[in-house]
Formats: structure tokens, C-alpha cells, sequence
């Protein structure tokens, strides 16, 4: 009897130390209790160059701009929501399309200014289809409604991971998209505020290369979770109840970005380039600095050369006479009369 009882115990420390582990690897929701604030429909405006500073982490660099720029614009839709909690949280909702050629999401977010990323909790929220395949809206937590997210993703085709961002504007009270509102449940003043609701739930890679997204909980229980890539948990149909979170007495929100910044040019990669090309163009400044002297300068060449001439001419001149002094005055000097006496 004794025996059986131990393993009961055992068994039940063992199931709790696996739950407990699920839970920290974000493999199980937690239930979160819903919050009160307000949800604005926002512009989102997708970026291969960083949108203030210009910087292109992408691979393809300043070369592939206007590549880069389209696929990124291809891949991220134009319109998404922004939750913000009573607690001073925010929820930032894109929508990603592109999601059957494409792997592996992760994403990084700051404030507008900051030289420094941090990883958000995050999460699918809703899937379907357009004409690129499969759909998926992501909810990011964001630090502020001026921010910019930095996103990661491996591109089949391409065979390797693209590095793109994306910052949102023009914020509308209201949500008027399709999109799952899943933090923002009530509104601001009449909901039960969840401070961290999906930070509990964990956090994003901090990389740079294409590893699992974060996860995390929001809502009433629903999952924002991810491991290798984003899972497709979810519906994008809209929830009517949503609409009435944020009123006309909403605060208004704004982006401090007026327009995205143009890519940065790349020294370093212009002095690659410049290395590839070989001893070719290594030597063409060399030429092209002689042909500028040779047409500038000829007469100063000419008379260098005039020069040099006229001093070969005296040299060669003082060693003939040289030499017929001492012809001359060899005998004077001794030199025959040792050649006799020998």
C-alpha cells in the first residue's frame, strides 16, 4: 500500500514539474483575464531599410533596394490594429502574407530613437488565404505607438533569411479591419486590467539568424504561442464587440515618423566590390592620375628629359678628360719605368 502511494507522489511531482516546464517554454497557454482600454486601426508601413536611420541589415544591401523593398511590401500588409491596455500596454497586430513560401518569423521591437532592440511577447491571432497563399496576423508587443519593429524571416525561394522593418501611423479610434482585437476585451475604464498578459507568456529570439518566434497569452485564454515558426491558432473573422473599446474620447495617438528614411549608403560594401573587380581596377586610378599628368603636364616632362640628357653629356664629357690626363702624364709620374725595369 505504502508503495503505490509513493508512486502517486511521485507521479504527481513528476506532472508538475512538466506542466511547470510547458508552461516556461510556452508550449501551454496560461488563461489571462481580459482588459480594458482602447483599439485603433493604424497604417502600417513595411521598410527593407531601417525607417529612420536608412540602415539595410539585409544581406542583399543597398544593391537590392528596390527588390527588397517590393517583397517586403508584398509580404506585409497596410493596415493593422494597435491595443492599448488601462495599464499603459500595447499590442501591436500586423498582418503577414507570403506565409507558404516563407519560415521561421521572429521580430524585435523599440522606440523611435533607440539604438537598442528588445524581444516582445507575441503570436499568431488569426490565418486565411489571399493570393499569395496563406495569411497570418501576428500580435507584437510593442513599447509605445512610436516605435518601429524589426522583422526576421526565411524566404524559401531565396533560400535564405530576409531582414525587413515595419512602424505604424495614422492612428484611427476603432477597430475597422477583420483583425482579432485579443488583449483589448472591454472598454477602457470597464475592464479588469492585465498587466503583462502576454509578456508572461514568453519572448522572442534576440538574434539575428532565423529562430523561433516568442510566445505568449492574451485575451481570454487565447493562445499567442510559437516555436519554430508562428503557429496558425486563431480565426481572422472580426468580433463586432471589439468595435466599441475605444470611443471618441480615445487619446489620440501619433507616430513621430514623417517618412521613412532612404537607404544608408554602404562604404563597406562598396570596397568589396571594389576588391572583386581585381588588379584592373585596383590600377585605374594609377592610369587615370598618368593621363591627367601627361595632358597637364608635357612641357615640364620634355624638359626633365632635357635635362637629364644635358647632364649625361657633361659627365661622359669630365670622364674623357679624366682619362686623357692621365694618359698623359703617366710616364711623368712613374708609371712607364716601372713597366721597363719588369
Amino acid at each position: 500500500m505504502k508503495t503505490v502511494k509513493r508512486v502517486r507522489k511521485a507521479f504527481a511531482v513528476l506532472a508538475a514539474a512538466l506542466i511547470s516546464a510547458f508552461l516556461s517554454a510556452g508550449l501551454i497557454s496560461a488563461p489571462v483575464q481580459a482588459a480594458g482600454g482602447n483599439v485603433y486601426t493604424c497604417v502600417i508601413h513595411p521598410c527593407y531599410a531601417h525607417p529612420v536611420t536608412g540602415v539595410i541589415e539585409d544581406s542583399g544591401g543597398e544593391a537590392s533596394y528596390a527588390t527588397g523593398q517590393g517583397m517586403v511590401e508584398g509580404a506585409v500588409y497596410t493596415t493593422g490594429i494597435l491595443e492599448v491596455t488601462d495599464s499603459g500596454e500595447y499590442y501591436l497586430t500586423i498582418r503577414l502574407s507570403l506565409m507558404s513560401y516563407t519560415s521561421n518569423h521572429s521580430f524585435w521591437v523599440q522606440n523611435v530613437g533607440d539604438s537598442g532592440w528588445s524581444s516582445p511577447a507575441l503570436g499568431v491571432t488569426g490565418n486565411g488565404t489571399d493570393n499569395n497563399g496563406e495569411t497570418a496576423d501576428v500580435c507584437i508587443q510593442v513599447p509605445s505607438e512610436n516605435c518601429v519593429v524589426r522583422g526576421s524571416m526565411y524566404v524559401e525561394p531565396m533560400g535564405r533569411d530576409v531582414i525587413f522593418y515595419l512602424y505604424p501611423s495614422d492612428y484611427t479610434a476603432g477597430n475597422s479591419t477583420d483583425m482579432n482585437a485579443t488583449i483589448v476585451t472591454s472598454a477602457s475604464g470597464s475592464g479588469t486590467s492585465a498587466s503583462g498578459a502576454a509578456a508572461a507568456g514568453g519572448t522572442g529570439s534576440t538574434g539575428s539568424g532565423s529562430s523561433g518566434s516568442g510566445t505568449g497569452t492574451a485575451g481570454t485564454g487565447a493562445s499567442l504561442q510559437g516555436s519554430s515558426g508562428l503557429s496558425t491558432s486563431g480565426s481572422s473573422d472580426s468580433d463586432s464587440s471589439i468595435e466599441e473599446t475605444a470611443g471618441s474620447d480615445a487619446p489620440a495617438l501619433s507616430s513621430s515618423i514623417e517618412e521613412a528614411a532612404a537607404p544608408a549608403a554602404d562604404s563597406a560594401s562598396d570596397a568589396e566590390l571594389s576588391d572583386a573587380q581585381g588588379l584592373s581596377l585596383s590600377t585605374a586610378g594609377d592610369a587615370s592620375g598618368a593621363e591627367e599628368a601627361g595632358s597637364s603636364g608635357g612641357s615640364g616632362a620634355f624638359a626633365v628629359g632635357a635635362a637629364v640628357t644635358v647632364s649625361g653629356l657633361i659627365l661622359m664629357g669630365a670622364a674623357a678628360l679624366i682619362v686623357y690626363f692621365f694618359r698623359k702624364n703617366w710616364r711623368r709620374w712613374g708609371g712607364g719605368y716601372d713597366d721597363e725595369e719588369g
